[in-house]
């Protein structure tokens, strides 16, 4: 077979190509190898590098370290802890290196073992070395030499294998080099004798072939020109296609006109472009469609504007070339160019014009382009004028439905008026048959209805005597308290007023014990002074006699009592007090401060009570939104409700006793056993203390896990403010008869001073009908160097005073024979003694308006420290001079507008009212003043300004300063205000009370009494029929073991004690020798009850004495105490001989 030319040469490329192929894939192949070679050699050097790296750590490391043991210089150091980080680090970069050969990687695993063993080491030694000997330096530097070495080694064994295997790796590069070097010579040379035989080959072949070609050239060129003309009519029938097709079935013209100028656009390969709809009614081309236009193109073209109104007024393609450089541009995000040519073609149909199209392209179009936007001119016209004609069309049929539906509407409104006409004339005729029934059954309900009534005024007489005895029983109620009032306070008086004196132990006659007993006994009487100020404070609130003044009440001030109040409670009882103030609180209330502070009080009383230890109570304020199920009117009306909750961890309340603990001398645990004191009237004040200040109080709680109680109160706005007005004092009664000096017997039954008078003696009256308190006052006032007068009656009280002309009257209110109030009436009116100061003390509840006159008021009982203060303050002002004060005037005290609160206090000063600054500075400089007062309203920052003014101003820093404002301030204002004066009083209802109490302060204070020595003791008395007998006493109230303690062991008797009955079984066990038992009947844990049951049952005690002990008397109270096994019974208050007696007695029936 012969092979053509052509075929010669493809053979004799093919082989060409295929030694060329079998020469490249041996060369692949080598320099594949190499390249792997080479990288191995790579890795090897980069192993050996982080050796070299590791092993100079180490050594700077070491170097360090010996250079700072021998000079103690942390510089030397530096080294050391820059390599610190880094050696770890580089043998963690080893390791990954040589994770491909197993043995390296078992050799960099000892090293880091022994770097870490090293680092250890060296960080046992720690950063000084000032502690060294040299023997300890020899052993360090021995033992790190030691570690060194064994680290250098295992370093330079895997140097070496590295080298040995980078010396194998080169050895076979070589060989591999010499091997493709033999290879590539012989290929070469065979390809280069193959290649000149094909060359001569091919160079015949393109001669003949050249000649072919220019043949076929010709006949190529004829055929194009045939092909052009062809598919530019191709060209045109799709792009006719294209138009048609986007216009069919789009009815809206906006949609018309971007369907097809996005298809023009796209066909016709133009850049941008704009669809202008003629509108007829404004007659301007608006702009509903657009491609790659500016932001800023106009919207809307007139006839003849522009390029696009220019082509709208003739029929055919507008098209402009050369468009100037500041043309719009057509942009993108990677660019923007000017077009280089603009076409506008009008849209006429049945010479009606339509719109406009504009189209922007970067080159121009050819013929065939513009010849396609002719011939589908027409079309778009077409279609755009249907679209317009189907949208008038559209609007129609919209107005045609609304009108329908409207009327549709109105039919529906007549159906239903005549359907309700007709439902109203039966119900009419359904009403009429129902009224002659009910017309019936009213004959018999007034029938029925009378004899009722006949009932109803049976029961309307039967209340309202009821009534009557209600009212009755109140008032009985009302004279008991006030009674009890006196009658319980007045005892109290001498109790609380000589136990003070004792636990003072001024005479020097008392042991530490007696002054102990003291102590205890004022304490105990105290307690019973809260029990009854609680029960008179809960009568006075259910009658509605107790006093609701709301002023400005700051929320910071109350939260900071309570803190300062609790602070100490918490820290003694392990309790967490937490306070939290919502910020939508307002900073200022108008309320009535003491009854709210007063409320929270006893809330967290309660709260720490019944709080174990480790367990938190939280006081929070916040604003509460919309609320329902309030009762109370203020809540009910208020849009805003101040939220102030009390919550603990502490036990909680079950749900059936969540009623009981707000009603009088109820606790949820009631019981004998009850674990927690108190009388039960805390929650029932602080209800009713709520419920006036109108708000409620509510309870959630969980037994176990804790309560919380919210008070809930309405938010008011504080009224205006105004300058502060006291209630004016009550017109002077008419002159009260004059009481004849005759007919007076002077008691006797006080031995007084009235025979030792001499001239120039300072007399003190006291006007009391209990001997024993007027006793007491009589020894205070002869401490005090007076000579006293007792009267024990009204009378008396004034016919002394006439007689005597006494400096001062000590006053009691309810007095036999004539009053208090009458006293003070003679007294006031009789000018001869008028300005005999007068100090009441009296058991009432509070003062009334006759004793605007008095000195000052004092409630019984009275302690020391009020006989004190009380004696200050009439000693003060029988020796008071006449005090000046200069007054700045401003917005709340002006030209004698303290004339009548300093008369009230009758305070012998004079007030000098200046109105600037200027005129202050000036009486400053010329006079001197006991006391500067400052207006400064509600300009804190002006009245700052003159305040340091005035300081500089005055003579002497010693003068006090006291600021009066409307303004609440912040803590830096308030802390600036306190360095420049004594005190701020901020305007309230209150203000000027405060402001007379300060004055009082500076301008007449107390001298402070020097203590006396401690006492001696005295001598025991015992009863050595109790000597040497172990008694138990178990009781919770530290007071009564307290004192039954002392009484015990001054009869010489071994007392053990315990606060429950859990705790005297676990004593008994301890002290069997025990020969009697005192046992409290209510204690928390186990009652005394159960304890003498276990006592008797499980400790086999049959007959070992029990004495039981309570404060109740109630009927059957013995015979329970006795049926659980008590021996015998007392009552508390105990008395001592008969508690002696009763031991006695059973002490001898055991032996």
């Amino acid at each position: 077979m012969k092979l053509s030319s052509t075929n010669r040469l493809y053979i004799g490329f093919a082989f060409a190509l295929v030694l060329f192929v079998v020469l490249g894939v041996i060369a692949f192949r080598t320099i594949r190898n190499q390249l792997e070679e080479a990288q191995w050699v790579r890795h090897s050097y980069k192993v050996l590098k982080s050796i070299a790296i590791t092993e100079q750590y180490l050594i700077d490391m070491e170097t360090g370290r010996r250079g700072f043991r021998a000079t103690n210089e942390k510089r030397f150091l530096k080294p050391y802890t820059e390599a610190l980080g880094r050696v770890e680090i580089s043998a963690e970069t080893i390791r990954k290196l040589v994770t491909d050969n197993p043995e390296q990687t078992e050799r960099v695993i000892e090293i880091e073992r022994q770097i870490r063993d090293l680092l250890t080491y060296w960080k046992e030694l720690g950063d000084d070395a000032s502690r060294y000997t040299r023997a300890d330096i020899v052993r360090i530097t021995d033992g790190e030499k030691a570690r060194m070495d064994e680290a250098r080694q295992k370093l330079g064994d895997m140097a070496r294998m590295e080298e040995l295997l980078l010396a194998n790796r080169e050895k076979e590069s070589d060989r591999a080099v010499n091997t493709a070097i033999y290879v590539f010579s012989a290929g070469a040379v065979f390809l280069l004798l193959f290649g000149a035989v094909l060359l001569y080959l091919f160079a015949f072949e393109i001669r003949k072939r050249q000649k072919a070609e220019t043949e076929l050239l010709q006949n190529l060129e004829e055929v194009e020109q045939l092909n052009q003309v062809s598919e530019e009519k191709n060209w045109m029938l799709t792009g006719l296609a294209v138009i048609n097709e986007s216009i069919q079935g789009v009815n809206e013209s906006d949609s018309l006109a971007k369907e097809v100028l996005r298809n023009l656009t796209h066909y016709l390969a133009v850049q941008a472009g704009g669809f202008y709809c003629y509108d007829d009614e404004n007659e301007r081309l608006e702009l509903n469609a657009s491609v790659a236009l500016p932001a800023q193109s106009p919207q809307f073209y007139a006839l003849e504007e522009g390029l696009v109104g220019q082509a709208a007024t003739g029929s055919e393609v507008v098209v402009t070339n050369h468009v100037p450089a500041d043309y719009w541009a057509i942009q993108s995000a990677s660019g923007k160019s000017v077009p280089g040519q603009v076409i506008c073609m009008p849209l006429w149909y049945k010479k009606e014009l339509k719109g406009v199209i504009e189209l922007a392209a970067f080159q121009a179009l050819s013929h065939t382009q513009l010849a396609l936007l002719k011939a589908v001119a027409n079309n778009i016209a077409i279609a755009l004028n249907a679209a317009e004609a189907r949208k008038k069309v559209n609007r129609l049929l919209e107005r045609v439905q609304e009108q329908k539906e409207i009327l549709e509407n109105q039919q529906e409104e007549l159906r239903q008026s005549n359907e309700e006409l007709t439902r109203q004339s039966e119900i009419l005729q359904a009403s009429e048959e129902e009224l002659k029934v009910q017309e019936e059954e009213l004959r018999q309900i007034n029938a029925e209805l009378e004899e009722r009534n006949e009932a109803v005024e049976v029961g309307r007489q039967t209340l309202a005597r009821k009534a009557l005895e209600l009212e009755e029983t109140g008032r009985y109620k009302s004279e008991f308290l006030a009674n009890m009032s006196h009658e319980l306070r007045t005892p109290l008086n001498s109790v609380l007023i000589l136990a003070k004196m004792l636990s003072e132990n001024k005479a020097g006659n008392l042991t530490g014990k007696q002054v102990e007993y003291a102590n205890v006994i004022h304490k105990s009487g105290s307690d019973l002074l809260n029990l009854i100020n609680d029960i008179l404070d809960l009568s006075k609130i259910e009658a509605g006699k107790i006093d609701m003044v709301a002023e400005k009440a700051a929320v910071s001030g109350i939260v900071y009592d309570q803190e300062q109040l609790f602070s100490v409670v918490a820290e003694q009882k392990g309790v967490k007090l937490v306070t939290e103030v919502d910020e939508s609180v307002p900073p200022v209330l108008f309320i009535a401060k003491p009854r709210l502070e007063q409320v929270i009080k006893n809330l967290l009383s309660n709260a720490f009570k019944f709080t174990p230890q480790g367990g938190t109570v939280t006081l929070s304020f916040r604003v509460h939104g919309p609320m329902d199920g309030f009762a109370n009117e203020p809540l009910v009306k208020a849009g805003q409700w101040l939220a102030i909750a009390v919550q603990d961890t502490g036990i909680g309340v079950s749900p059936d006793k969540q009623q009981v603990i707000f009603e009088a001398f109820q606790q949820a645990d009631g019981s004998t056993s009850r674990k927690y004191g108190g009388t039960g009237l805390g929650l029932s004040i602080s209800k009713e203390l709520v419920k006036r200040l109108g708000g409620e109080m509510r309870l959630q709680s969980q037994e176990g896990q804790g309560s919380t109680f919210t008070v809930y109160l309405p938010l008011t706005e504080a009224p205006t403010a105004e300058t502060p007005k006291a209630t004016e004092p009550e017109p002077p009664k008419a002159s009260a008869p004059v009481l004849p000096l005759t007919g007076i017997v002077e008691q006797n039954t006080l031995k007084d001073d009235r025979d030792a008078l001499q001239k120039g003696d300072k007399v003190m009256l006291i006007v009391e009908d209990d001997p024993i308190f007027a006793s007491v006052v009589q020894d205070f006032a002869r401490s005090k160097n007076y000579k006293t007068i007792v009267a024990l009656q009204g009378d008396e009280g004034i016919y002394y005073a006439r007689k005597y002309k006494p400096s001062a009257i000590i006053l009691d209110m309810q007095l036999p024979v004539v009053d208090g109030w009458s006293v003070i009436n003679w007294l006031k009116n009789d000018e001869s003694l008028k300005a005999i100061p007068v100090h009441v003390m009296s058991a009432a509840d509070e003062p009334k308006s006759g004793i605007g006159s008095a000195l000052a008021y004092i409630r019984k009982p009275v302690e020391k420290d009020d006989l004190e203060k009380a004696f200050g303050r009439i000693s003060d002002h029988l020796q008071a001079q006449i005090k000046k004060v200069l007054v700045l005037s401003g917005d709340y005290l002006n030209n004698d507008s303290l004339k009548q609160f300093i008369g009230q206090r009758h305070f012998d000063l004079e007030c000098e009212y200046v109105a600037t600054k200027a005129e202050a500075l000036k009486k400053l400089g010329q006079n001197s003043y006991d006391c500067l007062i400052v207006d400064m309203g509600g300009d804190l920052e002006k009245g700052l300004g003159e305040l340091k003014q005035l300081r500089e101003a005055m003579p002497t820093e010693s003068l006090p300063v006291i600021i009066y404002m409307d303004k609440d301030l912040k803590p830096a204002d308030e802390w600036e205000l306190k360095k420049l004066s004594d005190v701020v009083i901020r305007e309230s209802s209150q203000a000027i009370d405060r402001l007379m109490d300060e004055l009082e302060l500076f301008l007449y204070k107390v001298q402070e009494v020097e203590k006396k020595e401690l006492p001696r003791p005295l001598t025991k008395i015992d009863d050595r029929s109790l000597q040497g007998k172990k008694v138990l006493l178990v009781d919770d109230d530290m007071r009564n073991v307290f004192a039954l303690s002392t009484l015990l062991e001054e009869q010489q008797m071994n007392v053990v004690t315990a606060v429950d009955g859990r705790e005297a079984l676990e004593l008994l066990q301890q002290h069997p020798d025990t020969d009697i038992v005192l046992m409290d009947i209510m204690m928390p844990e186990m009652d005394g009850y159960e304890a003498t049951r276990r006592i008797r049952a499980d400790l086999k005690q049959i007959h070992l004495p029990v004495i039981a002990l309570t404060a109740k008397a109630m009927p059957g109270d013995r015979e329970k105490a006795i049926d659980a096994g008590a021996s015998d019974y007392i009552t508390k208050p105990i008395d001592s001989g008969r508690l002696f007696s009763l031991m006695r007695v059973w002490l001898s029936v055991k032996a």
